[in-house]
């Protein structure tokens, strides 16, 4: 749960991409800095500019506001694969969703450790947590390759070695 508390945190301060600045939500410090285009006058408008950027600066120095690129954002969404989320408002306006979204990933096992009832709950090399919850036909050693694919209502099916596939959620 620790991984997935240093991305969400760092986008729910999402306020300067395009998709952000779609949302009737944007930040205040963002529409100041906005609201200085309109300015005619070039040295108010520069002073306006001047202003506004030196707010949303130190904002961001506090951590107030963090600045993060689409690719931020489809990269954190690729990381937290396996987790049910609600629809967060960093998200919205960025429809990789539709088009990039995985349906299924490859990765490596870093670590596994079995449970006593033969299920297995295996660290990935991006350090994403599954745990199966049927046993798996192979003890996975580090290395191994993993083929993580979604199933039907939310379900997933964790593949390693090539093996057929069982079902698996992810718990961190």
């Amino acid at each position: 749960m620790k991984q997935l508390i240093g991305p969400v945190a760092a986008l729910a301060a999402l306020v300067a991409t395009p998709a952000a600045a779609a949302e009737p939500q944007t930040s205040p410090i963002v529409a100041e800095l906005v609201k200085c285009r309109a300015e005619s006058d070039d040295a108010l408008r520069l002073a306006c500019f001047d202003k506004a950027a030196g707010t949303l600066a130190k904002a961001t120095e506090e951590g107030s506001i963090a600045v993060v690129s689409r690719e931020d954002v489809r990269k954190t969404r690729r990381s937290l694969f396996g987790f049910s989320l609600p629809k967060l408002p960093f998200f919205a306006g960025d429809d990789s969703d539709k088009d990039e979204a995985p349906d299924e990933i490859e990765t490596t096992v870093k670590s596994a450790r079995p449970a006593r009832d033969g299920n297995f709950t295996v660290v990935m090399a991006d350090d994403a947590v599954w745990r199966t919850t049927e046993p798996l036909r192979k003890t996975p050693k580090p290395g191994d390759k993993v083929k993580i694919k979604k199933a039907a209502l939310g379900s997933y099916f964790l593949s390693v070695g090539g093996l057929r596939g069982v079902r698996a959620m992810r718990v961190g």
